[in-house]
């Protein structure tokens, strides 16, 4: 027996959702969960538009459930009445399914969240990866033939001064972590702008091609009801490059393309099938791809599954694997020197001076990182040019954090000459420096992202934050994203020592450009730099009264 499968999907809208034509990936809540279609078998739709000013529109689009499955609109073959409505008045309505959108005001009022959840702040699977078990490494060892890495883009040169921001390259994700920010109604039509396709004075109407009807004659006066449109698809995502990502400030990481990342996966997980360790894991879901293409050579990637074990066991596999651009098929190859330490000790440090309630702030923030995640493997690292306004070492003995180290220093603030202060207090030297500020947010993922995008000898992680406007909070986020701003950087301490530690000779009594000055000497020492735009990752809007500027003496 056949049974029916309906559809199940009333996404709760801001009010604010808007989309080119044909943009069908913008929002989470534009796509449903795969349905089973039965042949002969009809299934209710209910649209709703409200008109708007310029060029509105609405399409109603399905695609087939495979990794190459293009949407296309559904057309009027495809389409009718619910019910023959020939012999009804147009007051009877009882034959319309009722749902959340017409719901009848005789029946039971439909409650609807006050405060819907926008994409940006959507829970994610990466949000929360530190829970996944990892896989035992000793059944990867080995799993892809080692291969020699080494991307054009790595310098080993001493380049001009400022200059490496300019050198700096964005990866690309997979599944969309919707960092794009969506719902602004400002800076997000820059984001379209980038379209070669997108021209002056029409914008998004050039997206509607108009399909030309013979046996209808035009007419000058009125609205022109029997126009016929056709729309393309159009995956705007896909068409972001680093250079929409520096001049759109709302753009958010580059999205891969689902096609592309499910042909790595597919090589990832036949390797896996191919040995006998590993042969009864499936796949259960794909929780992170990332890519760092090196253009015409090849590509660089970190592939985290969640697979499921003969026993029913979920684990997590985390992996960075390169493959060619010139190979006909996907070949899958271990990267030499180039893997991540998933116990390695994070420390992140902060220099600071009478910030009292933002160094509180701080605290918490690391507190919460603790408390959710249980993980004991980082420390906590304040240098205090002898604040007055508050005892941060008291403050610290009460914290619960798994440890932290607490350095005094006298005299006016130095920036570089606290962090350099806070680096040497650090022994090991195999162990990863987050280098950071006050007025941060931290996502409780970020000691696991720390040391997934930093590997020894090799890379340096610059997450990109998002810094609030004022009135904004990580619940209601409205900003930018600080593309310019390298100031928060992970890097192992060996690396840190190996290219002179931070510039305490030439910044002593000032800052403002030592992050440039410090990403120079990285990718002069030929270390690369991962750059993603971090979800959840805010610096919240703050006054500058108090701040360490030259003239105030406090």
């Amino acid at each position: 027996m056949k049974v029916q499968k309906t559809f199940n999907f009333s996404p709760v809208l801001t009010g604010y959702e808007w989309t080119a034509p044909g943009e069908y990936w913008k929002f989470a809540s534009q796509t449903s969960e795969p349905v089973l279609l039965v042949k002969g078998m009809k299934y209710f739709f209910e649209v709703l538009l409200k008109q708007n000013t310029g060029v509105d529109h609405l399409e109603v689009a399905w695609r087939l459930n495979h990794d190459d499955g293009i949407f296309s609109v559904i057309t009027s073959e495809f389409l009718s009445l619910y019910e023959d409505e020939s012999s009804l008045q147009l007051g009877d309505i009882e034959h319309i399914p009722q749902t959340k959108a017409s719901y009848d005001r005789l029946f039971d009022q439909v409650s609807l969240s006050p405060h819907p959840v926008e994409d940006k702040i959507r829970e994610d699977p990466r949000d929360h990866i530190y829970k996944y078990k990892m896989l035992d490494e000793s059944y990867l060892k080995d799993l892809f033939p080692e291969c020699h890495y080494k991307p054009t883009y790595i310098l080993n040169k001493q380049i001009g001064r400022y200059q490496g921001v300019y050198l700096i390259r964005f990866s690309s994700v997979y599944p969309n972590d919707f960092t794009r920010q969506t719902n602004d109604q400002n800076d997000e039509m820059c984001f379209y702008k980038q379209d070669p396709s997108f021209q002056k004075g029409k914008g998004l109407a050039t997206y509607l091609i108009e399909v030309e009807d013979p046996d209808v004659q035009k007419i000058n006066t009125g609205p022109f009801w029997q126009r016929v449109y056709d729309v393309k698809p159009l995956n705007a995502a896909l068409k972001q490059t680093a250079v929409v990502a520096n001049s759109c400030r709302t753009a958010g990481n580059i999205m891969m393309s689902q096609s592309h990342a499910m042909s790595i996966v597919r090589a990832f997980l036949k390797a896996l099938h191919s040995r006998e360790e590993t042969r009864g894991y499936s796949l259960l879901h794909v929780v992170n791809v990332v890519r760092r293409e090196d253009k015409d050579v090849g590509s660089r990637y970190l592939v985290e599954l969640e697979l499921v074990g003969p026993q029913g066991q979920k684990v997590l596999v985390s992996r960075y694997v390169y493959t060619l651009e010139s190979s006909n098929e996907v070949f899958l190859c271990s990267p030499k020197a180039f893997n991540w330490n998933p116990s390695a000790t994070v420390h992140v440090i902060v220099a600071v001076k009478n910030q009292a309630r933002w160094i509180i702030q701080f605290i918490r923030e690391m507190e919460k990182v603790y408390r959710v995640t249980g993980d004991k493997n980082f420390n906590v690292i304040i240098v205090d040019y002898s604040s007055s306004d508050i005892d941060i070492e008291k403050r610290l003995k009460k914290a619960k954090l798994p440890s932290y180290k607490f350095k005094k220093m006298e005299g006016n603030f130095q920036r570089t000459g606290g962090l350099q202060a806070g680096i040497d207090l650090v022994e090991d030297e195999h162990s990863i420096l987050f280098l950071c500020d006050l007025h941060l947010y931290y996502p409780v993922n970020i000691i696991n992202s720390i040391r997934k995008y930093c590997i020894e000898g090799k890379m340096v992680y610059a997450p990109v934050v998002m810094r609030l406007d004022c009135g904004a909070s990580p619940r209601t986020p409205n900003g930018f994203w600080e593309i310019a701003g390298y100031g928060l950087m992970g890097i192992y301490k060996s690396d840190m020592d190996r290219i002179g530690g931070m510039n305490t000779r030439e910044f002593k009594d000032k800052w403002g450009g030592e992050d440039w000055e410090l990403l120079d000497r990285i990718l002069g020492n030929g270390l690369e730099v991962e750059r993603l735009h971090l979800k959840n990752f805010f610096h919240h809007f703050h006054s500058k009264r108090g701040m360490w500027v030259a003239n105030n003496p406090a």
